[in-house]
């Protein structure tokens, strides 16, 4: 369990990098902090993945699954906040030119989030647990589709190539 820790504490971690980055507001940002924040994320979905592949073969106790969804909570609420600072700032975004940056970055995470999330909730134990990760999932779910559905027909900044942005911490 000690790497899975390890992974949700980089996930919690680079989740307040962006959510201190974004927290300035879409219009005070340059293209460099918007491709950093693309870069932070894609950094998140690698540790994501991560986790999922090292839960592989581990059975949490009781006492570990609810250190997970202590982290989690504070990974849920950073997740939120974000995509309520994206949405709020999608005029901003399009003035810039890359709301299509948004939408590239939300399609591409998305498969890694969903195995995170069902990975964590199989790996839960059955009771209050169990409920508690799932409904931290769903707050998850909810936040990207009211965001995915703001962004699904944005345009500009899907050429940008985050790829070449240092994501140093």
């Amino acid at each position: 369990m000690d790497k899975i820790f390890k992974h949700l504490g980089d996930i919690e971690r680079k989740a307040e990098k962006i959510d201190k980055i974004s927290g300035k507001g879409a219009s005070s940002l340059g293209m460099k902090e918007m491709l950093k924040l693309s870069s932070k994320g894609q950094s998140i979905s690698s540790c994501m993945k991560k986790t999922v592949k090292d839960y592989e073969n581990v059975t949490p106790t009781e006492a570990e699954a609810q250190k997970v969804i202590t982290i989690v909570t504070k990974i849920t609420t950073l997740n939120e906040h974000q995509m309520k600072t994206v949405r709020d700032d999608k005029p901003a975004m399009e003035k810039m030119h890359v709301g299509g940056l948004v939408k590239k970055n939300m399609v591409k995470s998305e498969e890694t989030s969903k195995a995170f999330w069902t990975t964590l909730v199989d790996k839960t134990p059955e009771g209050p647990l169990k409920e508690e990760i799932k409904a931290l999932a769903a707050r998850v779910q909810k936040a990207y589709t009211e965001t995915y559905d703001l962004y699904a027909n944005a345009t500009g900044g899907e050429d940008q190539d985050i790829d070449a942005v240092d994501d140093s911490d």
